[in-house]
């Protein structure tokens, strides 16, 4: 039983920029918002901008505000409109369709008239049609080029999510009637590749999920191509609407989403489906299914993580492991990441519902069990000493003062950060010191020795390594943030450069490890944890090629990182 992703499911380019782009606006809060007509053709992606106090325009009657052009584009007439009632502009045309209104332009100043292939009444086909100045005819089918007047000659334009097939067909028939033809492809790759892939994928399942607006041209296009292929397939706008569909009776379930379907959508339709598939297994599998999610989610899994990177750092300084601070690790990055997960319960609408359903079910559970949790390490710190108790409180206040205002009222408008936790990447920061804080100050304490070469090194590992786990994560949950406004590293510099960023931390890491292990000033245990961040590198590698989905699985694939360092420590350790 599988679930087969396409690839291409998802936002396209054009709805992805048009979606930052007001959400950026949305999260500056610079007086009213409006977008020009529905940003793109999805309700719950509209549901979520009415949240974020984006209302829609549907005529020039506002004044004064920001107004956000549709990724569709719209009339030069209704742009000019726009601008003269005094409103700022933020143009979120999407560039494959900006492109076919220079194409029109140029064409109707050289004589010609054009025939646009598409949707009469779409949105984007009324744009198109603005640029004509009349001299523009809409064609849905074979059957309407026996209503084109007579023309000398004419220029084709396709709307971007135009079905291939159909757009050459009707080219050649137009070639018959008319003389003189210019023929620009204007579908845009994104939607050509996905029609492919849909395609394909419809041959290779039992049954076929298309989420998207039941208003989405180039959703309901994707489903016609999976009908075409003669497979039940199903489009549906809600994971509700699996309900009654009997997508257990299949074994292999293929998923494709629209260009203007957001992935919180998707992940919730992929939950769904995993959910009724859950029905065909037993209840043995089922409940052991349902333990190890709960290990994983309630960050119990991540604080054995804690605990092999503790015991790691150990050794790695000649340091006997000991019970006490091995509990420090756990008890103390198991209440901490139980609060912080409580707390983004927003963000985690909008990229995990899982998530956010799970801590509505057992959130006042978990934070009490992260209280006891919290004042539990505390109290192992004070056997260690009166110090290591100070450092360990320190520790919890700073995670206190990281969420809270520090700058004064009359400094906001001068400022944009009020809080530490605003600064764009500060919690991956904060996260990989306070690790390492826990890690490698705490034990140094209890063995009263002072701060080595070897602790340097192992310092350096444990930070770099626990940095690049978050910013890994943020990379998986980026179109979050930018709904809630948290500006993360991959938001703030681009998940390119931000790989590349990972990459060059995996570089360094091998080289700081490698080295102090060839000069002798580490133990041999240093070439093994190269291993580390190589893995989580691999694993992320694995996850941009879809070979791997955002999920629990993923996050334990991930954190199985720290697990998997503590074991080669044990391994080194009998050797």
């Amino acid at each position: 039983m599988k679930i087969k992703l396409a690839k291409t499911a998802g936002f396209c380019m054009g709805v992805r920029r048009a979606m930052n782009i007001v959400l950026d606006a949305a999260n500056e809060k610079k007086g009213k918002l409006y977008t020009y007509g529905p940003l793109v053709h999805n309700p719950q992606a509209i549901e979520m901008l009415k949240q974020k106090g984006v209302e829609i325009l549907d005529d020039n009657s506002v004044s004064n505000a920001t107004v956000v052009l549709r990724a569709h584009g719209v009339t030069p007439d209704e742009r000019k409109k726009i601008k003269e009632a005094g409103n700022i502009i933020c143009d979120a045309t999407c560039p494959h369709v900006a492109k076919a209104h220079a194409i029109i332009k140029k064409e109707i100043r050289q004589g010609y008239k054009a025939i646009i292939i598409g949707d009469r009444g779409h949105a984007e086909v009324n744009g198109l049609l603005g640029y004509t100045d009349g001299n523009g005819f809409v064609v849905e089918n074979i059957a309407d080029i026996d209503n084109l007047p007579e023309l000398d000659k004419a220029c084709i334009i396709a709307q971007t999510t135009q079905d291939r097939k159909i757009f050459q067909e009707i080219i050649e028939k137009i070639k018959k009637k008319i003389p003189d033809v210019k023929i620009f492809d204007t579908i845009c790759d994104s939607t050509n590749m996905r029609q492919k892939e849909v395609l394909e994928l419809a041959k290779e399942v039992d049954a076929m999920v298309v989420v998207g607006g039941k208003n989405s041209a180039n959703t309901r296009r994707l489903y016609e191509i999976s009908l075409s292929v003669g497979i039940p397939s199903f489009h549906i706008e809600h994971e509700d609407e699996l309900d009654n569909l009997g997508m257990e009776q299949y074994e292999n379930i293929g998923l494709m989403a629209g260009a203007s379907t957001p992935n919180w959508v998707i992940n919730k339709v992929i939950d769904k489906i995993k959910y009724l598939l859950k029905k065909r297994k037993s209840r043995l599998y089922r409940f052991l299914e349902s333990v190890g999610d709960f290990i994983v989610e309630s960050t119990l899994y991540l604080s054995l993580g804690a605990v092999s990177m503790c015991y790691t750092s150990l050794v790695f300084q000649d340091i006997k492991p000991s019970p006490t601070i091995l509990s420090i690790a756990f008890f103390y990055v198991f209440a901490v990441h139980i609060y912080n997960r409580y707390t983004e319960r927003l963000k985690d609408e909008f990229f995990d519902p899982t998530r956010t359903g799970f801590f509505r079910d057992y959130g006042k559970p978990l934070i009490l069990s992260a209280t006891i949790a919290a004042f539990t390490s505390l109290y192992l710190a004070y056997l260690v000493g009166i110090i290591a108790f100070v450092f360990l409180l320190f520790s919890y206040l700073m995670g206190i003062i990281y969420s809270i205002r520090i700058l004064p009222e009359k400094l906001s408008s001068l400022i944009k950060y009020k809080r530490l936790k605003d600064f764009p990447g500060s919690k991956d920061i904060f996260v990989a010191l306070a690790w390492a804080w826990v890690m490698i100050m705490i034990p140094i304490l209890k063995q009263e020795i002072y701060f080595s070469l070897q602790s340097m090194i192992i310092l350096v590992f444990v930070i770099l390594t626990v940095f690049m786990r978050s910013v890994i994560f943020d990379i998986v949950s980026i179109e979050g943030d930018r709904i809630v406004g948290r500006e993360t590293i991959p938001i703030l510099i681009g998940q390119k450069r931000t790989l590349g960023m990972l990459l060059v931390l995996t570089v360094i890491i091998g080289a700081v490890m490698f080295s102090s292990a060839v000069s002798g000033l580490a133990p041999t245990l240093g070439y093994y944890l190269i291993l580390s961040p190589a893995f989580m590198v691999m694993c992320l590698y694995a996850f941009q090629k879809q070979r791997i989905q955002a999920g629990r699985l993923f996050e334990a694939i991930i954190d199985s990182n720290f697990i998997l360092t503590g074991l080669v420590t044990y391994l080194w350790r009998l050797t």
